[in-house]
């Protein structure tokens, strides 16, 4: 039968037909077998069709959203054929396939410490454990600015072209992501000693479907979002996203190349400066190049987080004490610390936020160093919140200074 049906329209009807079985509550298995039996060929733009055509016949986005993972097993067969085409580097699907490389490079290792925990006796304390699962759960937070680069960037255009249904299914996927991890860490952070009987049960129920979500969209993207939206969009269209994806931050990934449609030309980023602008400040003015220039040589490293908690801005210095890369904005403060430590970051930003404290400071030892960190809450002039700085220098020099030095001398490098 497979010979007959090679109009690709008919292969979406014999699709949506076993679709809406298997939402009536046929056999995942049994839906399996007939889409293998009857079809040879299927791709990636036969699924959104698909789902295109299912909502405007009247199936709710919700109702789709709700097996959406199971249709996609289902199809499987016929998706793992279907890739991703190759972009250069600095292309917004490029960037996004890097973050999703980020994403399962995370995801694979959150299986692996679940795996340990699995192998331990059951009363054995898994607590720091999984408190480097919660870490890395941390770091799968930013997967929030790639969806949010997707809702807010890429998704218009598929209403621009009369095709909402999909997109609108995805977004609610993202949604169950995020509900989904919130909920994961927020259980970690409640516990306080964990054994490995325990943590079984918790990977198992909360920690597993939130990895696994993850991993499900990264594959949907790639088999069949990405390639519909390589075929959809223009170069012009691409570039509009281009421009507008630094606002909301990159995912474990920052791009390090600017990209023009012209062919996919690519270089190094490079940052324009207005010609001629000054900034104008009430003690003096900057252009924008000695602004960067004269952050990039103070001799302590800048931070600065807003007012929701959003990382927005850090100095380049040549040696930073802590690494930082453009992959960190627009990351919530909360996951950019160690989970041990995030009680003491919400403490301060609450104290500060609520006028209690204007200043927090600490120092420590790192490798041989003295390391001084100093937050200060940022206020209007009318006493409002703005955000907190964070200032970190190496102290070890000048703790080490002695007498006097009148005279001009240059030290050596």
């Amino acid at each position: 039968m497979s010979e007959l049906i090679n109009n690709r329209q008919q292969r979406i009807e014999i699709m949506k037909h076993l679709i809406r079985q298997l939402h009536s509550g046929a056999s995942e298995e049994q839906i399996k077998h007939q889409l293998e039996t009857l079809l040879d060929e299927a791709d990636y733009s036969d699924v959104f069709l698909m789902e295109v055509q299912l909502v405007q016949e009247g199936l709710s986005a919700q109702q789709i959203q709700e097996l959406c993972d199971t249709h996609t097993r289902v199809l499987k067969k016929h998706l793992d054929l279907s890739e991703t085409p190759e972009t250069v580097p600095g292309h917004p699907v490029h960037t996004f396939v890097q973050e999703n490389r980020e994403l399962t490079r995370t995801t694979a290792q959150i299986r692996l410490l679940m795996h340990k925990v699995e192998s331990l006796h059951a009363e054995t304390d898994v607590t720091e454990t999984m408190r480097t699962i919660q870490g890395l759960l941390n770091h799968l937070m930013d997967v929030d600015k790639h969806y949010r680069r997707k809702e807010y960037l890429l998704f218009p255009f598929f209403e621009k072209n009369n095709l909402p249904g999909p997109p609108m299914v995805m977004w609610g996927k993202h949604d169950e992501i995020r509900n989904l991890l919130k909920e994961t860490i927020v259980g970690l952070q409640q516990v306080e000693t964990m054994t490995a009987s325990e943590a079984k049960a918790y990977n198992l129920f909360t920690v597993s479907p939130a990895v696994q979500a993850i991993e499900e969209m990264v594959y949907k993207e790639k088999k069949i979002l990405f390639p519909t939206a390589l075929n959809l969009l223009t170069e012009q269209d691409w570039y509009e996203i281009y421009l507008q994806s630094d606002e909301y931050g990159y995912c474990l990934y920052a791009p390090e190349f600017e990209w023009m449609p012209d062919g996919g030309v690519h270089k190094e980023i490079k940052h324009p400066f207005p010609a001629g602008g000054r900034i104008q400040m009430p003690t003096g003015s900057f252009t924008l190049e000695e602004l960067i220039a004269t952050f990039r040589i103070l001799p302590f490293d800048l931070t600065f987080v807003d007012k929701d908690d959003t990382v927005r801005y850090f100095t380049p210095g040549k040696e930073r004490i802590f690494d930082r890369s453009r992959a960190i904005l627009g990351r919530k403060v909360q996951y950019c610390h160690p989970p041990k430590s995030v009680h003491i970051v919400n403490q301060i930003v609450r104290d500060f936020k609520t006028g209690k404290q204007d200043c927090a400071r600490f120092w420590i030892n790192l490798r041989g160093r003295l390391i001084y960190i100093c937050y200060y809450a940022v206020r209007s002039e009318q006493g409002e919140y703005l955000g907190t700085l964070e200032v970190t220098q190496d102290l070890t020099e000048v703790r080490a200074l002695q007498g006097e030095r009148r005279l001009l001398t240059y030290d050596q490098e």
